[in-house]
């Protein structure tokens, strides 16, 4: 299966490359061209570098900064945000990052809300891609699943 997880922070790390030790292809996603870029020159911090050397970084992981290759051949996305003090600057984040899936899936697929936010979102979540994807009278099917445990670091 090929998995897209949204981020590269520790947490995201750590769960993607369970997710690709289960045999799946994992492409993490970020906005961050130059921290992508360093990460594939192998600069990392002691924390990254712990869990990234241990991965098999040629064939079953991938870093990127184009959501839009990512998604094109994913099958379930995983909105993995940061884990931010205040719950509402976190739902805010959640929901851009859920727009920027919205705008960019070309496909059927499952998103996977692991935030850590106590009530689940789901229905936010699902409203948000929803409009992208009616911006663009894409007709995806998706189901947004709330799982803030699964694979928790």
């Amino acid at each position: 299966m090929k998995i897209s997880v949204m981020g590269i922070d520790y947490n995201q790390l750590l769960s993607g490359k369970v997710l690709a030790e289960m045999g799946n292809e994992v492409t993490y996603i970020s906005q961050d061209n130059k921290r992508v870029e360093n990460i594939k020159r192998g600069y990392y911090n002691a924390d990254e570098a712990m869990v990234i050397k241990s991965m098999d970084v040629e064939n079953s992981v991938g870093f990127t900064t184009d959501i839009r290759e990512a998604l094109l051949d994913s099958n379930m996305c995983f909105i993995a945000e940061g884990y931010m003090n205040s719950s509402t600057d976190e739902m805010i984040k959640i929901l851009k990052t859920a727009q920027v899936v919205g705008a960019n899936m070309s496909k059927d697929m499952f998103i996977v809300d692991r935030s850590g936010i106590f009530n689940s979102r789901t229905d936010a979540i699902k409203e948000v891609i929803q409009e992208e994807l009616s911006k663009r009278n894409a007709r995806f099917s998706f189901e947004v699943i709330a799982n803030p445990n699964f694979l928790k670091a």
